[in-house]
């Protein structure tokens, strides 16, 4: 059995929530997940103090700010987004585009493209609980995580861009007929 690399992308801070990830895998208490936070910001010391409480920093990485998260996403097996609030998050389709599986905060933008135990988990922001049980989940069956893997490659083409642009020139061409 392989580690499994988890990966989150963004600013550092209170709203993205990724104490709560820190916590849920302090919690899940799988030696194999190992998470990776690619972004700076003002909270990073405190996430780092937080890993080292728990005990796990080994397991927690602090990657700065990347200009190569899509090849990060390539070679990494999970996807979180733990945030208080999203719009339609641009990473979180990224990771989807990647073939990601993804466990998410369960807030608008964000329920509009996951859906729980088909293409990722859908978990309240505060609940460790849930993100716990979702990382465990995920990490301990590579069939279902290649299972979601497909669905995302699959759901994600509805937000392609030259669909996206193709579906607003005919709302407009319409709204002007």
């Amino acid at each position: 059995d392989s580690n499994v690399m988890m990966i989150s992308a963004g600013e550092l801070n209170q709203n993205k929530n990724n104490s709560a990830i820190i916590k849920a895998m302090a919690k899940a208490n799988n030696p194999k997940v190992h998470y990776f936070l690619c972004g700076k910001g003002e909270l990073e010391n405190e996430l780092r103090e937080l890993a080292k409480n728990y005990g796990i920093s080994d397991n927690v990485h602090f990657l700065g700010y990347r200009k190569d998260i899509k090849e990060l996403l390539k070679s990494s097996d999970i996807f979180v987004l733990p945030s208080f609030r999203e719009g339609l998050s641009r990473s979180l389709m990224e990771a989807m585009a990647s073939g990601l599986p993804c466990i998410v905060s369960d807030i608008r933008g964000n329920s509009d493209l996951i859906k729980t135990g088909i293409n990722g988990y859908l978990c309240n922001a505060s609940d460790i609980d849930a993100f716990s049980e979702a990382i465990n989940t995920l990490a301990s069956d590579a069939s279902l995580r290649k299972k979601i893997s497909t669905q995302n490659l699959e759901d994600i083409k509805d937000y392609d861009v030259e669909l996206v642009a193709k579906k607003m020139t005919e709302i407009y061409s319409e709204q002007f007929i």
